[in-house]
């Protein structure tokens, strides 16, 4: 529920420092300065607040009649009375800014100078705008509104266009040769061409590119005097692009100054075959609704066509999947240009370089089912909405599934989720392994004497102190099934056939791990995959939704490809489980189920999340929180194994746009710059 307190302060102008002390504990804080000037201009100024709940910022504050400070919160927020204004001299406003910005430039990699813009000239000449934006970054900050970012994320400046100059000669990118075509078959008038060929002209003269519509017959024969680029119909488009490389838009596609550069850049990596990049909508003269992608997601792009319409490749890359499908629509060429490529081949550069006019990359039922059917995919497709949801197909013979349960005592969640299972799950060869670790209630152990008369259920007693890793680990080495479930003792089944959908994708091709999603009792989304970095070391991707929340893109309610899922409720390979050494044992409480899913990935195979296998979940009721030293300790210990093993990953997880917010992964805009321009 979200909370609004205000504080009313006596107006004072020039350089201050305000500061408190909050005593918040939930996801969400925005502290906001409001001052009305003698002049009547109203002005706000969001105030960085860190994870513990302390302020402490400078600020430049002109001469007003009213000062109040809003702070607005998911619950209250305590220990107002704990800020105070207090006026600062000149000097000590500028000695405490170059406290930070010295912090902050120490450690920061050259990289991550550039990107913030911060250099010891900037920093002397104009310390007050670097101070604020570093401020930014701190976790409670309010994320800015598109033209804020644009503004921060996307400032071309004078010494990035001299780089641009340079790395076109040095790289050697007017060496990459680039067909633009511009499919006008369904634009209903010259002047839409024209919005995108006014974008190209600049950017045509510094790389060696040229263009050429994609147009109908009648369009051919009408528009011949009308521009002085080539008209090509779709028959003459198979012959003329079999090399080089062809960049794909719709007609009404503008190109970010820059646009063309950008993709050059990645064109002359030998290893890459086709490139996307992120976009947004070119409405009433304004850019609106910024599309900030993960990485290449086959299975995301299946149901959402989350491509778009703007895309290159190479030109053998073209003209085979032209050959295999045509070209009706650009989702179609998506999913066939894509089909053979190596994941590692296909580039996504998280930038805006194209500015659509419309959405016309929808995902279409029978295209998917089409693509199916050519490729021999055993899977059924439906409508889901805007987007589209899918089924594969199982074996003749399906697998036994050994379901592994660890727990101590915790009856009243244990029989919860064993009656549930037993009762509703549908998949008719499975194992229930349920794991006591050293359990003492008498209940408990009555129960567990219940449950081992079930033909499909075995009690195993691991004597050892608590350690889930290892605990899952013995469980699994007395698996007899193929397919391993991990499942936390703390859940309960929804979907009766929540075996058969994770099962059916964890069968597909190249995939080692599926996960489910999880609710709260009390129906909002628990989980709906895992992300690495925004929020700390590694937490629930969009943190928590209401049941029917679709998520930013939709991409709680669609399945895709994730860098990690929870092992509350996962499944995986028994044989690949084991060839990867299973849990790590250092890993004791938290993170385990993150770093064999990073494991998983390394190794080649894919980590999917399906929304279609829906369970509850009361997150670690029976372990506690890591609240005694003790388990202080040990948390920080697992946090600082994770950062040392995965810490690329944590920099930059794939499946998590840079752009976006990354004090919490709430897919709100960033608050600072994270994209250095490539060149």
């Amino acid at each position: 529920m979200q909370e609004i307190q205000h504080l009313n302060f006596t107006p004072v102008s020039g350089w201050t420092l305000i500061s408190g002390q909050l005593d918040y504990n939930g996801p969400t804080l925005e502290a906001t300065l409001f001052f009305e000037q003698e002049n009547g201009v109203n002005t706000a100024i969001n105030l960085p607040v860190t994870l513990k709940g302390r302020l402490h910022e400078v600020v430049k504050i002109p001469k007003s009649k009213k000062l109040n400070l809003k702070i607005k919160s998911t619950g209250k927020t305590g220990n107002l009375e704990s800020i105070k204004i207090e006026k600062l001299s000149w000097p000590t406003a500028r000695y405490l800014m170059g406290r930070r910005l010295y912090n902050t430039y120490t450690t920061s990699s050259p990289r991550q100078r550039r990107v913030l813009n911060l250099n010891p000239v900037a920093m002397l000449l104009n310390p007050y705008s670097a101070y604020q934006l570093i401020g930014k970054g701190r976790y409670f900050t309010a994320s800015p509104c598109y033209d804020q970012w644009i503004k921060q994320s996307e400032n071309f400046t004078p010494s990035v266009a001299r780089r641009l100059k340079k790395a076109i000669k040095h790289k050697k990118l007017t060496n990459v040769k680039i067909n633009v075509v511009i499919d006008a078959r369904f634009a209903d008038a010259p002047g839409v061409v024209q919005q995108s060929l006014t974008s190209l002209r600049q950017q045509l003269e510094m790389l060696s590119a040229s263009v050429s519509l994609l147009v109908t017959e009648r369009q051919k024969a009408e528009w011949g005097a009308v521009f002085d680029v080539a008209l090509l119909t779709i028959d003459e488009l198979k012959v003329t692009h079999s090399e080089n490389w062809v960049l794909l838009m719709q007609a009404g596609t503008q190109l970010a100054p820059w646009a063309l550069a950008w993709l050059a850049t990645e064109m002359v990596n030998q290893n890459n075959h086709f490139i996307y990049s992120d976009h947004d909508y070119w409405i009433n003269e304004k850019r609106e609704n910024p599309q900030f992608k993960p990485d290449w997601s086959p299975e995301l792009a299946r149901s959402s066509g989350y491509i778009g319409s703007a895309f290159a490749m190479r030109g053998h890359v073209f003209s085979s999947a032209l050959k295999r499908c045509g070209f009706t629509s650009a989702y179609d060429l998506v999913l066939e240009a894509t089909a053979k490529l190596e994941d590692s081949a296909v580039c996504h550069i998280p930038a805006v370089l194209f500015h659509h006019a419309a959405n016309n990359a929808t995902p279409c039922r029978a295209t998917l089912a089409r693509y199916f059917e050519r490729h021999k995919i055993n899977a059924a497709v439906c409508e889901q909405g805007d987007f589209l949801s899918v089924r594969y197909g199982l074996p003749p013979v399906l697998p036994t599934v050994s379901i592994v349960v660890p727990t101590r005592d915790a009856l009243h969640y244990l029989k919860t989720c064993v009656d549930s299972l037993l009762k509703k799950t549908t998949w008719p060869n499975f194992e229930l392994l349920v794991v006591d670790n050293q359990s003492c209630e008498q209940a408990t152990l009555d129960y567990f004497e219940h449950i081992s008369r079930h033909p499909n259920v075995r009690v195993l007693h691991y004597n050892k102190p608590f350690n889930f890793s290892a605990i899952n680990n013995f469980a699994v080495s007395q698996a007899n099934g193929d397919v391993v479930c991990l499942l936390n003792n703390d859940t309960e089944i929804i979907s009766p056939d929540w075996l058969e959908e994770m099962v059916s994708r964890l069968l597909q091709p190249g995939t080692g791990v599926v996960g489910a999603r999880l609710y709260f009792s009390d129906g909002r989304v628990q989980h709906a995959g895992d992300v690495l970095g925004p929020g700390g070391c590694a937490t629930h991707l969009h943190g928590i939704l209401e049941g029917d929340d679709p998520g930013y893109m939709h991409r709680a309610m669609l399945a895709q490809d994730l860098s990690a899922v929870t092992a509350a409720c996962l499944v995986t390979h028994k044989a690949l489980y084991e060839q990867l050494g299973g849990l790590e044992e250092q890993l004791t409480v938290a993170f385990n189920d993150v770093d064999y899913c990073l494991k998983v990935r390394e190794a080649g195979q894919r980590v999917i999340y399906t929304p279609y296998a829906e369970l509850y979940h009361h997150e670690s009721v029976s372990r506690g929180k890591d609240d005694s030293p003790e388990k202080k300790a040990r948390a920080q210990q697992e946090t600082l194994y994770m950062r040392h093993r995965w810490g690329h990953i944590i920099e930059r997880d794939p499946f998590y746009n840079p752009n976006l917010n990354y004090s919490q992964p709430d897919f709100k805009l960033g608050k600072i710059p994270r994209v250095d321009w490539p060149w």
